[in-house]
């Protein structure tokens, strides 16, 4: 079956989250005595794991969701849920500036409308049936 123009573009969507999340991991680690020498609420080695393990993550989402796998679908929809509550923990908790405060309404859309799009293109009785086990 062919895939879904739908998750073809979801696919491309998460190879670009994980391109992002990998050069946040490249650039913390060149620019790491300079994060270090900043008042952050986290150690820099954190932001710079974190960033590393969601490009990662976020390369086999691409590929399952590509290749339409069970795996892909499935994999996908728990690790958009995690990376964006991973956000929130991170700004409610890390970053607890002014900032941050004010543009709370902004990220809250962000997550809530990234979110219903990815469920809405997975969850699709189409996109459902052209992924395989």
């Amino acid at each position: 079956m062919p895939r879904p123009f739908s998750v073809t573009l979801l696919a491309l969507a998460v190879f670009c989250l994980a391109g992002f999340n990998l050069l946040g991991a490249v650039s913390g680690f060149q620019r790491y005595a300079f994060l270090r020498s900043l008042p952050l609420g986290v150690p820099p080695a954190y932001l710079i794991v974190s960033d590393g393990v969601w490009a990662a993550v976020f390369v086999v989402m691409g590929i399952g969701l590509w290749r339409l796998k069970h795996w892909g679908r499935v994999g996908t929809l728990a690790a958009f849920n995690l990376y964006v509550a991973q956000g929130w923990l991170d700004r409610l908790i890390f970053n607890p500036s002014d900032f941050a405060r004010v543009t709370i309404p902004w990220a809250l859309g962000t997550s809530v409308i990234s979110l219903a799009l990815v469920w809405g293109i997975l969850l699709r009785r189409a996109a459902r049936r052209s992924f395989s086990a």
